[in-house]
């Protein structure tokens, strides 16, 4: 039986399985399904997504990094991922660098990890870089269901949709969120944040909570990149200031996202669960209608 090994690993709640493919043993038209298999709970290993390590296409790259979502579908870019990603890569000594130049088809990405004295990664930085606003708390007709919401859209490695909401208690996140990734606005479909503001100042707001629907996946524990988009929208709206951390409460975990003058930066840990191998043989040796 072919068997792939692979380490599960996760970042405040968002779940990885990471598969050393370097030496592109797994053919590109199987990388989907292999990752739909892999990522079922309850019946295979379970996760929100697999994240390849592979080869990068050209030198001036340490490392590339592929993010295919529990459905299949390849994501640019995953927040947590890259977390999860630096730690494996650095601790396993594919390249020994602190500040790691990563890879990934939202372009280079820069995760500095921090290392305590026996050689175990402790936390990573990551530049987030700077977003690409589309639509800055406009009115959108989500469906008849669900009526119309104001909502701020962005480009920060992937597409993210935000939404601001007084409280989680009612709200239907796979509802609203399915509706919103899948609406024709959005071709390529997009990750939603529901983001709730904690009751101080405006413009002096220092904790957030978020829950996200990720894109090909559903709701997360958490969201790297979904976290990083909302303390970006609620800065563009005027709740939260640039230069001083945003600790942004998800349920699994917290992280922290701090803007600078050249882009946003995302801060949290990252921890292996474990190791093994799976059998996959009959999804690499046979097409599958």
């Amino acid at each position: 039986m072919v068997k792939v090994r692979f380490t599960k690993m996760q970042g405040s709640g968002n779940d990885f399985i990471l598969i050393d493919d370097r030496e592109e043993e797994i053919p590109e038209e199987k990388k989907g399904e292999l990752a739909r298999v892999l990522c079922r709970r309850k019946f295979s290993v379970g996760a929100d997504g697999v994240l390849f390590i592979c080869k990068p296409t050209t030198s001036s790259y340490d490392v590339r990094m592929r993010v295919f979502n529990a459905d299949g579908s390849e994501a640019e870019m995953c927040g947590n991922g890259i977390r999860c990603f630096a730690k494996y890569v650095y601790e396993k000594g594919i390249v020994r660098k602190q500040k790691l130049n990563v890879e990934t088809l939202a372009g280079l990405i820069v995760p500095e990890v921090e290392v305590d004295e026996n050689g175990v990664v402790t936390s990573t930085k990551v530049f987030m870089g700077e977003p690409e606003f589309d639509r800055i708390d406009e009115s959108f007709f989500v469906n008849e269901q669900i009526g119309e919401i104001k909502l701020t859209s962005l480009s920060l490695c992937n597409p993210h949709a935000v939404v601001v909401v007084d409280f989680f208690e009612e709200l239907d996140v796979d509802t609203v969120g399915k509706g919103i990734e899948s609406h024709k606005a959005f071709p390529n479909r997009t990750n939603v944040d529901f983001v709730m503001l904690h009751r101080v100042e405006p413009k002096r707001r220092k904790e957030i909570s978020v829950r996200t629907y990720e894109r090909g996946v559903g709701e997360t524990l958490s969201c790297g990149t979904g976290s990083t988009a909302s303390v970006l929208a609620l800065n563009k709206l005027g709740y939260v200031p640039k230069g001083e951390p945003v600790t942004v409460h998800t349920a699994g975990g917290d992280l922290v996202v701090e803007l600078k003058g050249e882009g946003a930066y995302l801060t949290g840990p990252a921890e292996k669960v474990c190791e093994g191998a799976v059998g996959v043989g009959i999804i690499l040796s046979h097409p599958h209608p």
